[in-house]
């Protein structure tokens, strides 16, 4: 006996991810690339006859915009959920990951990106504070912006989502699509599959690569880790983005 299903979407390539910069809670809209590639999830969405019942996306306009050009093709209505929205990278925001590597290392680099409790130093407050005036935070909780968070953060954050309203809903059989991020995406993977550290380390989610978990009424997976709709050139574009220093 089966239960709902989960489709997930990391959004189309955004501006930020094109120049290399750590976005984190940038808010930052898609490249043409990245609504094309993003057009293209959602034929092959389509091409399975599978119809989200609902979906779910952040509050970030990278996230909801490629939520919406896939409801427009498979349907669903679209509800943004701020608990989706990327990881703070506090200070190391905005800056190019290059320029972070080469001030300093690739081990403390790969430290902040890739394990579970690093966490970068903080935004100055006076900077979350503006920021807190501007949209999208404007007319979200203070907890919605916070100064630096770690992957095991970003884990918290999205629990009472996983364990409330998507929980609730895939147990009533429904099918719900969630677009969000490289980092929220891997914290939703590691509820779904009950991660460890070392594989949530190991875990990279490319762009508009849309993931596919059948789940059991207990809500765990029939496979652990999911079926790629294009399984052999997620593959390949994950590699790469482990190469790159991981999502």
């Amino acid at each position: 006996m089966t239960t709902g299903s989960l489709m997930l979407v990391r959004h189309g390539e955004s501006a930020a991810n094109a120049l290399g910069l750590f976005t984190g809670v940038l808010d930052v809209g898609l490249t043409p690339h990245g609504e094309q590639s993003t057009h293209d999830a959602a034929a092959r969405i389509r091409g399975t006859g599978w119809q989200p019942d609902l979906v779910m996306a952040s509050a970030l306009a990278r996230s909801w915009h490629t939520a919406d050009i896939i409801a427009a093709a498979v349907g669903g209505p679209v509800q943004r959920h701020w608990r989706l929205n990327e990881r703070s990278y506090g200070a190391l925001t905005g800056h190019h990951k290059r320029d972070v590597v080469a001030r300093y290392g690739h081990d403390l680099f790969l430290h902040w990106r890739r394990s579970l409790d690093g966490r970068p130093d903080p935004l100055p407050d006076s900077t979350v504070a503006l920021w807190r005036t501007l949209p999208p935070f404007d007319r979200l909780p203070p907890e919605a912006l916070a100064p630096t968070e770690s992957l095991a953060d970003v884990v918290e954050r999205v629990r009472p989502l996983w364990t409330g309203e998507l929980g609730r809903a895939l147990r009533q059989g429904k099918r719900v699509l969630v677009v969000a991020h490289g980092n929220s995406l891997r914290a939703l993977c590691a509820l779904v599959d009950g991660l460890t550290a070392a594989e949530l380390r190991e875990l990279n989610l490319p762009n508009a690569r849309p993931l596919l978990y059948q789940l059991r009424p207990d809500l765990t997976p029939l496979v652990r880790g999911g079926r790629y709709l294009d399984p052999h050139v997620a593959a390949e574009e994950a590699a790469q983005i482990a190469a790159q220093g991981g999502t």
